[in-house]
């Protein structure tokens, strides 16, 4: 029979091993956020090697990684201001300049190569600011100020995914020109997006679970196709809640509405 001692032991080097673990698990959600840039480095080589179809599987990659480091870190309690940071930067290469790079590649190198250098620059310069606006706004889990970055580079990756071998034209680059230019105004307006996060099955309407089923078997029949159209459903969501609710009649104020109606009263004479 083990011994008293023994015994102790075995529990003091479990608690050793659990205060290492515990003082370690940055170390996770940080690994996590290295695959996301790692993807976002890979979809560079692959674009500048006119590997079309493989730079955007790994943006897409890219972006799953990046719902997932989050979601890692609050589990273990390993969020800090270190690990905030380091996920901008990783989502600057990943959204920012790996999607830039894939589209000059796909539309304007070589044709147009100065043009195309100075039309996806820009779209760099807002996937900057707005990462950068995100760190300093106020946390909100139901919606996004602009369009966030892994939803643009997701378009950019889903277009490039659905006709990975075009004949270059300048209605090709003209295209591609609206497209980035598109996609950077939206990043930096003040047009909400709804956040994923707060998607839930058992909320939905009967006609939002048609269309996610019927988006589904899309993806499976055509998956090129399907892709595209989600995320161009998206993008395209924000500037469409946007002239919806400004088209909407304002609501009115009790008050207003009190007063109103007692104006409406024919007054004695």
């Amino acid at each position: 029979m083990d011994t008293e001692k023994e015994i102790s032991g075995r529990k003091l080097s479990r608690e050793l091993l659990k205060e290492r673990w515990y003082r370690r698990r940055y170390l996770v959600p940080n690994a996590v956020t290295i695959g996301n840039m790692f993807c976002g480095f890979l979809a560079i080589m692959y674009s500048a090697t006119n590997r079309y179809e493989k730079a955007a599987l790994a943006i897409g990659i890219a972006i799953l990684l990046d719902g997932l480091d989050g979601r890692v870190a609050r589990r273990l309690n390993a969020t800090s201001k270190f690990g905030l940071e380091f996920d901008s930067f990783s989502d600057l290469i990943s959204f920012g300049v790996a999607p830039a790079i894939l589209l000059y590649h796909w539309c304007f190198f070589p044709q147009a190569d100065e043009f195309g250098v100075a039309v996806t620059f820009v779209y760099v310069i807002c996937a900057a600011s707005r990462l950068a606006r995100f760190n300093i706004a106020a946390e909100n889990l139901k919606s996004f100020v602009g369009c966030p970055t892994p939803g643009a580079a997701g378009f950019v990756a889903a277009l490039v995914n659905f006709a990975p071998r075009v004949q270059s034209s300048f209605m090709l680059q003209v295209f591609g020109t609206i497209v980035m230019v598109s996609l950077a105004y939206l990043m930096v307006s003040r047009i909400e997006f709804f956040s994923v996060k707060r998607l839930k099955l058992s909320g939905m309407r009967l006609f939002a679970r048609i269309a996610l089923g019927a988006l589904i078997a899309l993806i499976w029949y055509n998956s090129g196709f399907g892709f595209l159209v989600l995320a161009s459903a998206y993008v395209l969501s924000g500037p469409y809640g946007f002239v919806k609710r400004r088209n909407s009649p304002p609501a009115q104020m009790p008050g207003k509405v009190v007063q109103l109606a007692e104006n409406s009263q024919p007054h004695d004479r």
